[in-house]
């Protein structure tokens, strides 16, 4: 049978020139290659499996936590394990699905001072933190609201979190988190009053869709994209094409060789990033462009 005509986007001809010289792409989940009922649609797995059994190598880079993440690695069933930049860039793994091997390539966490820091400014500002580990998170809710605010982020990441009643024994008597988590009313303006505290030299700190992370503070996911393809997967970073939507993709986005913030993205990052996507996470706008590239490529 013929190959059925693809349509043909404003921007595919200047890919075209360059069909060649994409070797990667780095997936963000949450607001870009995820719909906003946090899931995978047929068409958007049948277009990373394509991408896939194209040569493209395919990355994800993530917010999640791996054991948030392990249900669409699951669901993806990609042949070999996929390389991921989870925990916002604190940690890089390599996840293969239905209890396949799980292994940390390498990880950056807070250090046991500036968690200790992070946990009491928590508390002063009455937010309820959440001590993320690589195989699991605890927290330390400590009011109705603050526990309504946890079980909203649990359905969010579809993971439960351990309750404890201060997380402060559990920096004590175990190694620091590779993040702190901490649940926000409104988490552009509560990250903004946190780097008030905590200056850049301490921590890296995140607004995300419901909360606010705190970060080692060379830890971003771009810089953690560029260690693993530069260490890992022999990729240079100008032959890694990236997809995002929020302020944890700024560093990504400007770092690759062609960046591209969804239509539903932050304006700031738009701003900086090299093209904005004609459709939405809604819209399966990653598939989309998965699709046109692909088919450019054949």
């Amino acid at each position: 049978h013929p190959t059925p005509p693809h349509p043909t986007y404003p921007w595919l001809p200047a890919m075209r020139a360059l069909r060649n010289r994409w070797r990667a792409v780095a997936l963000d989940m949450d607001g870009t290659t995820l719909n906003g009922a946090h899931a995978l649609t047929p068409r958007t797995v049948a277009a990373i499996k394509k991408a896939d059994a194209a040569g493209v190598q395919v990355i994800i880079a993530t917010g999640r936590p791996a054991p948030a993440l392990q249900p669409y690695i699951d669901q993806l069933e990609l042949p070999r394990p996929v390389p991921t930049v989870c925990f916002n860039g604190a940690c890089a793994m390599m996840l293969a699905p239905k209890g396949g091997s799980q292994s940390v390539l390498f990880s950056q966490g807070l250090s046991r001072d500036t968690a200790n820091r992070v946990l009491a400014l928590c508390e002063e500002q009455g937010l309820c933190p959440s001590y993320c580990q690589p195989k699991g998170a605890v927290a330390a809710p400590r009011t109705p609201r603050q526990e309504e605010q946890l079980r909203t982020f649990e359905r969010l990441e579809g993971v439960k979190q351990e309750r404890v009643a201060s997380l402060m024994p559990v920096l004590r008597d175990s190694e620091p988190p590779l993040k702190v988590v901490a649940m926000a009313e409104d988490p552009d303006a509560s990250a903004a009053k946190a780097r008030a505290f905590l200056p850049a030299d301490i921590a890296n700190i995140v607004a995300a869709e419901m909360h606010i992370e705190f970060l080692n503070p060379g830890v971003t996911k771009g810089a953690t994209l560029a260690k693993l393809c530069g260490e890992h997967l022999g990729v240079n970073m100008d032959e890694v094409m990236a997809f995002g939507d929020n302020h944890n993709d700024s560093e990504m986005l400007q770092l690759v060789g062609h960046g591209v913030a969804m239509r539903n993205a932050k304006d700031e990052l738009k701003a900086v990033a090299n093209r904005i996507c004609e459709w939405s996470n809604d819209e399966e706008g990653v598939a989309r462009e998965l699709e046109a590239l692909i088919a450019e490529s054949e």
